[in-house]
């Protein structure tokens, strides 16, 4: 009996022993995993590549009206770098002996691929109700472009892509031309047979401007919890509701919360400046939490106007500081209708560089004699010391820029 014993307790402890191992080997398979993800979401604070590399546009389609994805490819055919989904290339634009730089940020709107890089561009005509303001020159210049041509490009970067680190549900929604990023983030979770819970919501004006129709109808029917909604502003006459498009008018936020049931989710969004301030300040209100919503506005409109205090200043700055351009001799009082340093400047007509206007560039870079300042958004260029990207900066003190 009492050998019977010791047998039983022998074998109740090997299984205590193998179920111990069995956790142990579990948490360690997951803290290496957590490590490696980890490191994926830091790398994009890596560049590929230093300064320029030439690209060959190897072809080119047309995806909408004003729309086309060129695809571009390594000269010798090597492989090219992976990125992570939702970043961006900056486009290095010939000009003319004497003119400015002309550099523009366009996002990568397909997953990685060794063989090809691939950017969508609107061609950026003058508005309807201004036909006297210039054409989008790089939009133009690119768009003229034809297979066979050669594009400078910095490697790829930017802050705002899909999360590695997590796994929620997420909502990808854009506006317009601002679905090239999340059209990126959807291949790439299609590519990784990741098939958690996905709502894609696209606006645009109607089907003639609609780009990525069928391959986002494919890539969401491949998940069987994908949810695809498009919503037009001013559908055509053939264009039919419940069809072609689920909501005449803007994306908004009640419209979200119609087909997003409860739970926790994490928002993308990409459009712009005005359908951003509405989306992501109205699912604050709505109780979303702010970790869960991650952003990219387009155009020469930052996000949300944050005054020096809200972006982190002491509540004892002075409330109007003065700006003066050294070189320029210039001085005048920042005002809190500018949304950056960037514009301040430009008003008052003194020459600066500029590309992107997202913090992504460096172009705007300037150099700050005395003064304080704060940035409104994290940059994802990094400028050298005691200068600010006058772009995403606002001035917390009487401030001294070397222009």
């Amino acid at each position: 009996m009492a050998s019977g014993r010791v047998g039983l307790l022998t074998l109740g402890g090997w299984r205590r022993v193998a179920l111990r191992k069995g956790r142990l080997d579990s948490e360690k398979r997951q803290f290496v995993e957590q490590i490696e993800v980890a490191a994926r979401a830091e790398r994009h604070l890596q560049l590929a590549w230093k300064g320029e590399r030439e690209l060959s546009i190897s072809a080119i389609v047309d995806e909408s009206e004003h729309v086309r994805s060129f695809y571009l490819t390594d000269r010798g055919g090597a492989a090219l770098p992976t990125f992570e989904s939702g970043q961006y290339l900056t486009c290095h634009f010939p000009t003319a002996e004497g003119e400015k730089p002309l550099v523009r940020c366009y996002s990568l709107s397909d997953r990685p691929r060794e063989e090809c890089y691939r950017l969508t561009v609107k061609r950026q005509d003058p508005p309807a109700e201004a036909p006297e303001l210039p054409p989008g020159r790089a939009s133009h210049q690119l768009h003229q472009m034809e297979v066979g041509d050669k594009l400078c490009v910095a490697a790829p970067r930017g802050a705002f892509f899909l999360d590695p680190r997590r796994d929620n549900p997420v909502v990808l929604v854009a506006g317009g031309i601002g679905v090239t990023p999340l059209v990126s983030m959807l291949a790439s979770l299609d590519q990784a047979g990741d098939r958690r819970e996905v709502y894609f919501v696209y606006g645009v004006r109607n089907s003639r401007e609609h780009p990525f129709r069928e391959e986002l109808e494919e890539l969401t029917a491949r998940n069987p919890r994908g949810k695809l909604f498009i919503a037009y502003s001013q559908p055509l006459d053939s264009d039919r509701e419940q069809v072609d498009y689920h909501l005449a008018g803007r994306i908004t936020v009640d419209f979200l919360q119609q087909i997003v049931p409860p739970g926790r989710y994490d928002y993308y969004l990409c459009g712009p400046g005005g359908m951003m301030r509405s989306l992501v300040e109205g699912l604050v209100d709505q109780g979303v939490p702010e970790d869960g919503i991650r952003y990219e506005a387009f155009g020469p409109a930052s996000l949300k106007r944050r005054s020096p205090s809200e972006a982190g200043a002491p509540s004892t700055v002075e409330p109007r500081p003065k700006v003066r351009f050294q070189v320029a001799e210039q001085e005048v009082a920042w005002d809190d209708q500018y949304e950056s340093l960037l514009e301040l400047i430009e008003q008052a007509g003194v020459a600066i560089d500029s590309g992107c206007r997202a913090g992504s560039c460096g172009m705007c870079a300037t150099r700050v004699l005395e003064g304080d300042y704060v940035t409104t958004k994290s940059p994802s260029f990094s400028p050298e010391e005691g200068h600010c990207l006058a772009c995403i900066s606002v001035p917390t003190s009487p401030l001294v820029l070397e222009l």
